[in-house]
């Protein structure tokens, strides 16, 4: 079982998904069935907020196409956006085929 990431870097990539999207905290929240007033608490501290709810948002963000980066000994943890898949593209018409 690896290490429970420090509390500053799970609410800095949590709330760094969230702006990727471009997603309010009332969009966020709807999609992880939690408060806006919860999503304010993670990305203000995320103190005495339970792990299931950091588990609730993180899944939402990946629902959404977020993919967290696992923080290594020279770097910090990170967050990027899964690309679409070829034949997704071809139908968002994203492709030039």
């Amino acid at each position: 079982m690896e290490p429970f990431p420090p509390l500053p870097e799970i609410v800095g990539v949590l709330r760094a998904g969230r702006a990727l999207l471009g997603f309010r905290q009332e969009e966020l929240a709807a999609r992880a069935g939690v408060s806006r007033q919860t999503i304010a608490r993670i990305e203000a501290s995320g103190k005495g907020v339970p792990y299931e709810t950091f588990e609730k948002v993180k899944r939402a963000l990946e629902k959404e196409g977020v993919v967290f980066i696992d923080s290594e000994a020279e770097r910090g943890p990170g967050v990027a956006i899964r690309r679409p898949r070829k034949s997704q593209a071809k139908v968002q018409g994203l492709t030039r085929e």
